[in-house]
């Protein structure tokens, strides 16, 4: 009976010691041994490249080392802008073996999917989080790196030149015909035939008049649109020179590309719409300007702290909101208080400036509508890693912003006008936009910068 009873506890303590080993082994899982002298975490590639057990439990070989060779970053993202230096390694690791199994469930390979899925989990709990995250800044920084602009600007005109042949009244061999509609068309009509520059003294010699019409006209085309108006108004004569179709079609094929337009083809219904006033179509077509700032002055009062209960004490904060757009289709979006005057920062709105309460995104125009989208913080306070680590007290950049704005033109052809009608916050954890409120935002107005090119 003793020896019974004996055997019983030798295989419950046999049972007890198996059963404590299996429990710290599932909290604990450790990769097998193998030949490579690679860290634990990275262990895990190793064995994912000889062979997996699919759920059914019959063995199925992995991929070839080739298709797994190459560095995480470039494993962990198809997309070449995916950056991983902020990421940690045991992370990286899970996000390369995450992203080989959404690649085998994409392509129908569901059980190979599912056994990587598991290990990519082991390595990190969150790692679904952080995959999401960094799919997000990809096409953040892969919108961002976009160039929108036309190849060069002289293919842009001779290439729109050829296009808006249709519209545009050429005879065959000659120079364009004047076109000429609107109001200034029946100012035009009273002008005499024989038109010269007359000076204010009658015994003074006018020398320009020596100068042919097609010299001036080059020279014109030099100018920009505001110096052109400006020579307009000496004379009935210089008026006439500088309604000159030439110049003011090289000024709307310069300006009217993407990311204005959504294509220089897109412009052929605009002229005809405007009777092949080229003119008009600059001066009335909507157009984000390039050649300066948009600003936004916004005050709003805060109520202050006082001793006496008989007096109130306000605040009146101001700051400021600058836009700069570019060619490219990139655009800065700079907030500044009041200590910084607007002098200071204009002419230091780069894409190389680095400041607190600088974004920098990317911009389109669609009628008079402009949409900003992509505005991560270009501060360089904030790396951007993709998920918080134990450990990792440094603050990171959790969002990205974007505006809705409308474009007028205050008076006709300065489009110096921007209201903001939507401002949102974007999760690039998981993509959700929340409206923010404009109680206190005012018009953009635009400032103008010498230094600063208009196409």
């Amino acid at each position: 009976m003793s020896q019974a009873v004996d055997e019983d506890r030798d295989e419950l303590a046999r049972f007890r010691e198996e059963w404590k080993k299996e429990v710290e082994r599932k909290k604990n899982p450790q990769p097998e041994p193998g030949p490579s002298k690679q860290r634990p975490e990275l262990n895990v590639l190793a064995e994912y490249d000889l062979s997996e057990t699919t759920s059914s439990g019959t063995a199925t070989p992995g991929p070839s080392s080739e298709t797994i060779s190459g560095t995480p970053a470039a494993l962990a993202t198809a997309s070449k802008y995916f950056d991983a230096s902020n990421v940690p390694p045991a992370i990286r690791t899970a996000l390369t073996i995450y992203t080989r199994a959404v690649q085998h469930e994409q392509s129908g390979q569901l059980d190979t999917a599912l056994s990587l899925y598991r290990q990519a989990f082991r390595l990190e709990p969150n790692v679904d989080r952080a995959y999401q995250t960094q799919e997000i800044l990809a096409s953040i920084k892969a919108a961002q790196s976009t160039d929108l602009s036309s190849p060069k600007d002289e293919e842009n005109i001779e290439h729109l030149a050829t296009t808006l042949q249709r519209a545009v009244a050429i005879k065959s061999g000659e120079e364009p015909v004047l076109v000429v509609t609107g109001t200034l068309a029946s100012l035009l009509e009273g002008f005499p035939q024989d038109l010269v520059f007359e000076p204010e003294d009658e015994k003074q010699p006018v020398y320009i008049n020596v100068l042919p019409e097609e010299l001036l006209i080059i020279i014109l085309r030099k100018l920009d649109h505001t110096s052109i108006e400006r020579f307009a108004a000496v004379s009935r004569k210089a008026r006439v020179l500088s309604l000159d179709p030439g110049i003011w079609r090289e000024l709307v094929v310069l300006s009217y590309k993407p990311p204005q337009v959504p294509s220089l083809e897109s412009m052929v219904p605009v002229v005809a719409q405007f009777q092949s006033d080229f003119r008009r179509v600059y001066m009335e077509h909507p157009r984000v300007r390039l050649d300066g700032v948009y600003i936004a002055v916004c005050h709003y009062v805060r109520p202050g702290l006082s001793e006496n209960s008989w007096v109130n004490l306000s605040h009146l904060i101001t700051y400021h909101r600058y836009l700069r757009f570019f060619p490219d289709g990139k655009v800065l979006s700079l907030l500044a208080n009041e200590e910084t005057q607007p002098a200071q920062v204009i002419h230091t709105l780069k894409p190389s400036l680095r400041k607190k309460g600088l974004f920098i995104g990317t911009w389109k125009l669609s009628g008079s509508v402009i949409t900003i989208s992509n505005l991560i913080d270009a501060s360089g306070r904030f790396p951007i890693p993709p998920i918080s680590t134990p450990g990792n007290d440094q603050p990171f950049a959790r969002y990205s912003f974007s505006m809705i704005l409308s474009l007028s033109s205050r008076p006709l052809g300065r489009w110096n006008k921007i209201m903001m009608n939507e401002y949102n916050s974007v999760d690039l954890e998981n993509g959700n936009t929340t409206p923010l409120g404009l109680r206190h935002e005012r018009p953009f107005w635009f400032s103008r910068v010498k230094s600063f090119p208009p196409f």
